[in-house]
């Protein structure tokens, strides 16, 4: 009797644990992933704060959605396509602040930006309507030792004041 009840006893067990499955993947008709991305929409965790305008002649932003600056005074703040170079690229934002302040001193006529783009720090020159104009800008800037610049396609401000005067209160 024990003998048979040592081969009973295993084959039962065997046989009552394979009906509390958990369901697979075929069993429910939908992946857990494939429910979660048909869910997720990646402009919902795109957005960054504004950043408040500082006193000056620029501002840090966030991105370049808004032009990344001041608005001009006096409504010639018209944004339409256009250029803007690129002089610096950091994720050091000491650094991309001395670099800014360097081309504001080189090129006093020109508006320059400091734009966030996680995780790097950009410093972007000028409001160019013309391909050719940001490439002239280019050639002036590499002179002045900006060797990495390049045109940027961005929206710009159609006629910006004189980097000298600064925007409307805000």
């Amino acid at each position: 009797m024990t003998k048979a009840a040592i081969l009973i006893l295993p084959a039962a067990l065997l046989c009552s644990c394979g009906t509390g499955r958990e369901p697979t993947r075929e069993s429910t008709g939908q992946d857990p992933l494939a429910r979660y991305e048909s869910d997720f929409r990646p402009s919902d965790h795109d957005t960054l704060p504004a950043v408040p305008a500082p006193a000056g002649r620029s501002q840090t932003s966030p991105g370049s959605d808004n032009g990344g600056g001041p608005p001009p005074a006096g409504g010639e703040g018209d944004l339409v396509p256009g250029f803007r170079v690129q002089i610096f690229s950091t994720t050091d934002i000491d650094a991309a602040k001395a670099k800014k302040e360097e081309a504001e001193s080189d090129f006093p006529t020109e508006w320059f930006y400091l734009q966030y783009d996680p995780p790097t720090y950009k410093i972007r020159g000028g409001n160019f309507i013309q391909r050719y104009e940001a490439e002239r800008f280019i050639r002036l800037a590499v002179e002045k030792g900006f060797t990495d610049s390049w045109a940027v396609p961005e929206k710009v401000y159609r006629q910006p004041p004189p980097p000298g005067r600064t925007a409307a209160p805000q």
